[in-house]
Parts: C-alpha cells; structure tokens; sequence
C-alpha cells in the first residue's frame, strides 16, 4: 500500500475511532485576542497587521524588497530545496529580504533565509533518507489520541537542525533587517498566525531555542496524521495552550497580507516576489477512481489546488498594481511526485529534477504568463 494510501486509510480510521476528548484549559475569545507565548511578547502578528504591511515596503536606503515565499508540500519539498541549491550554482540567487514558510516550506525557510553556505545542510535535511522515517507503519492505533502518529519522529527532525550555530546565524540576519516568517495555522481562531522567527532567534538561550523548533513542527504538522503543537500562552493574568497546526491549512503559501489589493501599499515600489511550489501549481488530469479513499484524495488534492491557485493570482495582481516581478516554480505537470512519498529514492529524485531545472534557467517562470499558460516541462 502506498504511503498516501495508508494515511487517508489511518484519517479514516481516526474519524471514526470514538469520541474521545483530551482535556484543555478553558479561555475567553477576549483572553485569546491578547494572548502571547509565555516569555515572549512581539514575535507574532495577525496577516494583516501593519508590521507585516511594512515588509512589502523599500527599506531605510530606498532598496525594493525582495520575498522569496515556500509554500507546503510534504515530500515535495525536496523540490523546493532542490532549486534553491541549482540557484547557488547558477550564481544567480539573490539575498531575500523577507523568505516566508508553511509546512515543508517552513522547514526549508530557515536554509533559504541563511543563503548558500547552509546549501549542505538543506541537501542533507531532504536527500539523507532520514525523512523516510516520518510515517512509520503500521501507525498508531488513535482510538485515544488525536493523531495517527505521535509526531516524535518530526519534533525530533526538526531538534536535529535547530542549533545554536543556526539560531545565531538567524539572529544577526534579523539585526541587518532581513526577516524570516513561518506561519502556523491557529485552532481556536481559526486563524494564520504570522511568527518573526529572527525576533525569537534574538532573544538567544534554550528557550528561544525551544520555542522556534515548536513553531516550525507546529507549521509542519498536518492535521490528523501528527498532533497538533500546544504553545502556552499568556493570556491576562493566567496562561493556557494554543492549538496549532500546519500553516497550508489555510493557504498553500503566504505572501501578502489579506487586504494588500484592498489597500495596496503604494505605486512603483518595485522589488520582486518569488513564489517556490513545493508540488504541481497545474490541474492533473486523472480518471478517479469510485472507492472512498480515491474520493477523498482526489478532493482534498482539487480544493488545494484551488486555494493555490487562487493565492497566486492575488500576488500576481498584487505585482501589476505595485510594479513588483512576481515569479512562480513548481514541479512540472508530466513529472511524478507526491506529498507523502518521503522514500529516499523519490526525494533524492524531485531535489535533483528541481536542481537541474535551476541550472538550466527554466525553473522560474512569469507568474502572470503562467496563470495563462501553463507551464510545462522542457
């Protein structure tokens, strides 16, 4: 049975395994609105807060910004750290002002943000075959849990590279003003929470240490197959814990604030957006399939693909309106490749399709002219 098969059968499993609760603390949607991680005040913001607004904006010397946002993808994201790498060889990679992650792209984030001398780490984190481990099976019988597997394996994979060699790297990057985003979906709000990765890298201590390596297994976490994170927070004058999970469970990626079109943060601003698809951005055309499993996959698949694609044509209206280059790459329509498929061959396979496409120069593509035209493989 393949690995995406075993899961959609273990979510089924777990849907129907009984109405067992495991026990929170209570709060008020009010408590919750002013709530921050215990220790850590200002390392998060809502989408549209005006603090993210400011990112999309030149910076004190007058430089355009330049983004680079990763969106989710599971094993697909063996891709996007693929590219990135072919990108240092091709000696065109730029230095992001502002790289921002979900899921598999949150773990790629720091990497990206850190620039080429931390392509060996990225290299090692997608193509080792560590990854594989992830969705053991037989999984975790969830009767009594709120998860197919525990998420050891990914909390552990996640310690294995959040250093202090890297938190520091991290750091001084956010003292020359660059900033690095990940983004966790929140439960109880039901909202994306937008966390300054670099603000916590600052503070230094294994505190920030832990906190950052919770927020990046939080953006990772896909719903039902690993538990969703808890995150304590202040809230008043007593604390309680959050409920966070993957960031792609709102959007496959994130750019702009939600009201950028609405109020667009100003004509000629320049700079450029890249958009890194950790998978397909195109339809796939298949014959699907009249078993419970196949309809649940394929529908899954098609309401994601339909958030993508929505989400991409806002940035690319975003970039006409603003005059900023907005760019797309993704895996190529004719190419195999699967979110859950975390087996070494087929990872170190999509890292080199993606490494290859960067070198050849055809890896990035206008995002409004891809929105017309598909794009396809060389």
């Amino acid at each position: 049975m393949r690995r995406s098969s075993r899961a959609i059968a273990a979510a089924l499993l777990l849907a129907t395994s009984g109405c067992v609760t495991i026990p929170r603390e209570d709060f008020t949607q009010a408590e919750h609105a002013i709530a921050y991680p215990v220790g850590f005040p200002h390392v998060r913001y809502a989408i549209n807060d005006p603090a993210v607004r400011a990112m999309f904006r030149p910076d004190a010397a007058g430089n355009p910004p330049t983004m680079l946002a990763l969106s989710g993808g599971g094993a697909n994201g063996a891709f996007g750290a693929g590219v990135l790498y072919g990108w240092t060889e091709a000696h065109t990679r730029p230095e992001f002002s502002v790289v921002t992650g979900v899921s598999t792209g949150a773990l790629i984030a720091p990497f990206a943000f850190l620039g080429p001398k931390w392509d060996a780490e990225l290299k090692k984190g997608f193509t080792d075959g560590t990854a594989s481990h992830l969705l053991p099976f037989p999984f975790v019988q969830p009767l009594f849990r709120d998860s197919i597997y525990t998420g050891k394996r990914l909390r552990g994979l996640v310690d294995s590279f959040v250093t202090p060699t890297l938190m520091a790297a991290v750091a001084r990057e956010q003292a020359r003003g660059r900033r690095l985003l990940v983004a966790t979906t929140d439960l109880d709000s039901q909202d994306l929470v937008v966390w300054d990765m670099g603000a916590i890298a600052a503070r230094g201590g294994p505190a920030a240490r832990d906190l950052f390596a919770t927020v990046l297994t939080a953006s990772a976490a896909i719903p039902g197959v690993f538990p969703p994170v808890m995150i304590e927070a202040q809230m008043g004058n007593h604390t309680a814990h959050e409920l966070h999970v993957d960031g792609s469970t709102i959007g496959a990626f994130f750019a702009l604030p939600d009201t950028a079109l609405i109020a667009p943060v100003g004509r000629g601003s320049g700079g450029s957006i890249y958009v890194l698809v950790n998978g397909k951005a195109d339809d796939e055309f298949a014959v699907t399939k009249r078993s419970l499993m196949s309809l649940l996959s394929r529908s899954f698949d098609t309401a994601s693909k339909a958030t993508q694609r929505t989400s991409l044509a806002t940035v690319a209206a975003f970039g006409q309106q603003n005059h900023v280059a907005t760019w797309v790459a993704a895996v190529p329509p004719d190419e195999t490749s699967s979110s859950l498929d975390f087996r070494q061959p087929a990872m170190q396979a999509l890292f080199e399709l993606g490494r290859a496409r960067m070198v050849a120069g055809t890896a990035w593509t206008d995002l409004p002219t891809s929105l017309k035209t598909p794009v396809k493989a060389p």
